[in-house]
């Protein structure tokens, strides 16, 4: 649910960078086409490009949780999306509201087919001539001209058609009916709305200066525009003669015509693509060094599609290395993975037994990938949610020739705040922050800690620790804790 509520905000800020784009630099210039085929790929970019990622991959030695951290609890990030969570609300508000433009819509094209099936229909150069005796504003729709010809002078109606021929040759109502449920979805944006004026705009544009009857006698056309029009349409699906943008149709009429290398001044955009891609729409991977693998470490990974004979699997391959390997799962109705408690127990004993716990939950509605790397030889555990490069079906032994010790937590895949921790040969532990100047709150035993404190703990003192990130962190510790939250439980 929030993934989709950050699409369509994503989707709504790409729409407003081409309408910011077109309104400055565009909306003036006097190449309608290019204009509409701009105006066109602004909407579908809108639609396509927020799936559209940058990857950074970002190799992690293999690390390990040994046994003076045994009872580590790795990022447990609780699940706010149940019952009246603001995702919920904000979801639910958006359903109704495109729901009743969508209901909308669909009641203007019904209104349109009953208006179109009531008039005498003739065919004139495969466009369809809608003759009515309602008290119609002439208008097109699709390969149809709808007009009442009693309203209208003969030297007024040929004016009228020609112009309305443009619209239907050119297909000008695809652009405005995916404009209009482009819109519906899009209802709570308020560049969809200017951007829905800005297409009608163009299309207006297009067909008083591409039409025969302008280039023969532009001054009878600009006084047909300036003549008001009785029993104009609410419908914001068709083509009308009339308009309110009558001012700005003769305006342009009489524009000097643009150079054509003003066009690439269009080309601004692809900065402000690239801009919102860096900034929004990097994902970071992590994958594990390989050259450091060998046969002293067991490498596993858990997806949502991880079946409960792969986990038994698993199991009884851990037990043949003298592990115990506990869980339990929550599945929806796909039978993929919603929610897994994790517990590994064992290993050598004349080296100490060791035992890490692991609670997953999710930004989304399945777990992330579970990376899990037991180290037979030197008794440690490492536990990781985040996105890995690799796929491993199937318990295999590697193995790790990395001296080092190192524990890396991260909040999420996408986590805003790192939190390692290093054991040093001599030294002990070291909490070092990894993401520059956004610092975590720190709580030990409910207390708050500075992070200088935090650093001179002494780890053989510590019972368990919990990172909170997000909506979590927001929730139980107010706006102190938008950079997430350490809650390290002291050994009584």
């Amino acid at each position: 649910m929030e993934t989709f509520c950050y699409y369509l905000l994503k989707s709504g800020l790409v729409l407003g960078l081409f309408f910011l784009c077109y309104q400055f630099l565009l909306s003036r210039e006097t190449f309608y086409t290019f204009n509409r085929s701009f105006l066109l790929l602004g909407l579908f970019t809108s639609v396509l490009f927020p799936l559209i990622y940058i990857t950074n991959t970002i190799t992690l030695p293999v690390q390990h949780i040994s046994e003076a951290t045994n009872n580590i609890i790795l990022p447990n990030e609780q699940n706010n999306f149940i019952g009246n969570s603001p995702f919920n609300i904000a979801l639910a508000i958006y359903g109704i509201g495109a729901s009743l433009f969508l209901t909308k819509f669909l009641l203007q094209i019904y209104k349109l087919r009953k208006l179109i099936q009531s008039g005498n229909k003739k065919h004139i150069d495969s466009i369809s001539h809608i003759v009515t005796t309602d008290n119609v504003t002439p208008f097109s729709f699709f390969k149809a001209i709808v007009y009442n010809p009693s309203l209208h002078d003969k030297k007024e109606l040929k004016n009228i058609i020609s112009h309305e021929e443009v619209h239907a040759q050119q297909k000008h109502s695809y652009d405005v009916v995916f404009m209009e449920i482009f819109l519906a979805l899009q209802w709570f944006n308020p560049f969809a709305w200017y951007y829905r004026i800005a297409i009608k705009q163009n299309l207006e544009f297009l067909a008083d200066t591409d039409n025969k009857e302008i280039k023969l006698n532009k001054k009878d056309y600009q006084y047909i525009l300036l003549k008001q029009a009785v029993g104009q349409q609410n419908l914001s699906i068709i083509n009308p003669f009339f308009n309110s943008l009558i001012k700005k149709r003769i305006v342009m009429i009489n524009q000097q015509k643009s150079k054509k290398v003003n066009a690439t001044k269009s080309l601004f955009i692809l900065p402000m693509l690239a801009l919102f891609l860096i900034s929004f729409n990097t994902k970071e991977v992590y994958t594990t060094n390989e050259k450091n693998i060998s046969d002293n470490t067991i490498e596993i990974l858990i997806d949502k599609n991880t079946t409960d004979a792969q986990l038994v699997k698993i199991k009884n391959d851990l037990i043949k290395e003298s592990f115990d390997f506990s869980y339990t799962t929550v599945r929806n109705k796909n039978s993929e993975i919603q929610n897994i408690s994790i517990e590994i127990n064992g290993g050598n004993k004349n080296k100490g037994e060791v035992s890490s716990r692991f609670n997953s939950a999710s930004d989304n509605d399945t777990i992330d990938k579970i990376h899990i790397i037991i180290d037979t030889d030197k008794n440690s555990i490492f536990i990781s949610h985040v996105d890995v490069a690799h796929n491993i079906t199937s318990v295999k032994k590697t193995s790790n020739s990395n001296n080092n010790q190192q524990i890396s937590i991260s909040t999420s895949s996408s986590g805003e705040y790192d939190l390692k921790v290093t054991e040093e040969t001599d030294n002990g532990f070291k909490f070092i922050s990894g993401n520059g100047n956004k610092e975590p709150l720190f709580f030990v035993d409910g207390k708050k800690w500075e992070s200088k404190e935090v650093s001179n703990l002494d780890p053989n003192k510590i019972a368990s620790m919990n990172v909170i990130k997000g909506l979590s962190a927001q929730e139980k510790y107010g706006e102190d804790g938008k950079n997430g939250v350490v809650e390290i439980t002291l050994k009584k």
